[in-house]
Order: structure tokens, then sequence, then C-alpha cells
């Protein structure tokens, strides 16, 4: 499966996949969260949270289990971090679970989980 033909929407409200998400995105905000569907069915998720004008963090993002390791959890970072420069942000944090993830894509490690800095153009 290439990652880059999984379609990434945000969701309608009764297609949230709530049996993915933690319980502290129960009240996250729909127009920041996007899903990814194979076949119609959601199969990845992630959800940011504004934090000031230029600050968001990426409060969730998780993969089903049997399709993870396929590459679309890197490619739902990249849409995140896409969403949030979209937003005007210059920084974006994230939890600290997945690392090598988050480094992957150049997010630095800090005390409460990661931290990329954006430049403007």
């Amino acid at each position: 499966m290439d990652p880059r033909q999984v379609p990434i929407h945000r969701p309608y409200p009764d297609e949230v996949p709530w049996s993915l998400l933690a319980e502290g995105c129960a009240a996250a905000d729909l127009n920041l969260m996007r899903v990814a569907k194979i076949d119609g069915k959601v199969v990845g998720v992630y959800a940011v949270a504004k934090v000031s004008a230029l600050h968001y963090r990426i409060t969730a993002l998780v993969v089903a289990e049997r399709h993870r390791r396929q590459g679309l959890g890197r490619w739902l970072l990249g849409h995140a971090i896409g969403i949030c420069e979209s937003k005007g942000a210059r920084e974006i944090s994230a939890p600290p679970a997945s690392s090598k993830l988050f480094a992957q894509r150049g997010f630095a490690p800090t005390d409460q989980g990661h931290r990329l800095l954006l430049t403007p153009e």
C-alpha cells in the first residue's frame, strides 16, 4: 500500500474514531481533526489543538493496529504539519510518544514531548 494514495479528510461527526483516540481528545475540534480512510473505513486519525496564534499542538496521531508500519503514520504527521502551517503555526508541539516518527520529521525532544519550529519562507 502506498500511503500517499490514502485519502485524508475532515471527519463527519458520526465517523470520528473515538475508539482510536485517547480520552483527552473527547473535546477535540473537528475542524482540526483529520481521518485517513481505506475502502471507506477510518484507519487513522490525528487531532490538533490551537495553543496560541503561532503555536499548535498535535494531541493525537493514531493508526489502526492492522495498518501500522506501512507509512500511514508518517503520511498523517506530514498532513498535520501542513494543516498547522497553513493556519499560521510557527511552533508545533507533540506528545512524548513515537519519538522516532517525530524525530524523522525534524521534531526535537523536550521535557514535555517534541517540538518543531517552522520558519517563514
